[in-house]
């Protein structure tokens, strides 16, 4: 029996290391001023060119994942096109660049969509795209990227990079914001008391063996002093 239960709990430790190593979450670090259905946080731009605003893109990450062996890097663009010309968004002018992995950093990866999306006006269109990484990284290991991009609407164009930053949990981030969502025994991070916001803090599992996210509540606002009457 207890040989079982020892067993168990090995696997879960290193169910748990697998969870963290193939699934990564990010969040934009700028314009975040709502989120998507999912709770993917969202980067709000409006865009404007030399003859004026001709829309809205909105930008989130559904995040990093392991699948048929490769890590795959999701990235999406809500544009709504306000003008009289339609807004062309063209994937050969997106890339992902740079990407931390650990203290290196990587350039340059070109989105695997090559289909250019039209929105006409007034109205609202969506480019889902991802990335292919290197094989030996695992999604895990990433802790931050820089998504450029660029539309086209007639004679003038805008181009931006939004830049995102890990996650501890994507359900914990959208329910408790920082500073009241943490993982594991670290206060604020990941374990060990180390800042959530510093993409070099980490355990070499990603989330720490064994460690699952955990939501701690906002603490409770300040009692006012009592009032003490003294009777002579």
């Amino acid at each position: 029996m207890r040989t079982s239960l020892i067993l168990c709990a090995v696997l879960a430790v290193f169910g748990c290391v697998g969870c963290a190593e193939n699934r990564q979450y990010f969040r934009p670090t700028e314009h975040v001023r709502g989120e998507t259905a999912r709770g993917e946080r969202e980067a709000i731009y409006q865009l404007v060119g030399p003859f004026g605003p001709f829309g809205e893109a909105k930008v989130w990450s559904r995040g990093a994942f392991r699948a048929h062996g490769e890590t795959l890097l999701f990235a999406a663009i809500e544009l709504h096109n306000t003008s009289g010309v339609p807004i062309l968004v063209d994937p050969q002018h997106i890339r992902v660049s740079p990407v931390r992995v650990g203290r290196s950093l990587l350039h340059d990866f070109a989105p695997v969509q090559r289909q250019v999306l039209s929105v006409a006006p007034g109205a609202f269109g969506v480019v889902k795209l991802h990335f292919v990484l290197p094989s030996d990284i695992s999604p895990g290991q990433v802790s931050s990227f820089g998504l450029r991009w660029q539309v086209q609407n007639g004679p003038q164009s805008y181009a931006q990079r939004t830049p995102f930053l890990e996650t501890r949990s994507h359900d914990a981030y959208a329910a408790y914001p920082p500073p009241y969502a943490r993982v594991g025994y670290g206060y604020y991070g990941y374990y060990g008391g180390c800042s959530w916001g510093d993409p070099l803090c980490r355990g070499p599992y990603g989330y720490g063996v064994g460690m699952s996210p955990a939501l701690v509540a906002p603490p409770p606002p300040p009692r006012p002093p009592r009032e003490v009457i003294r009777v002579r």
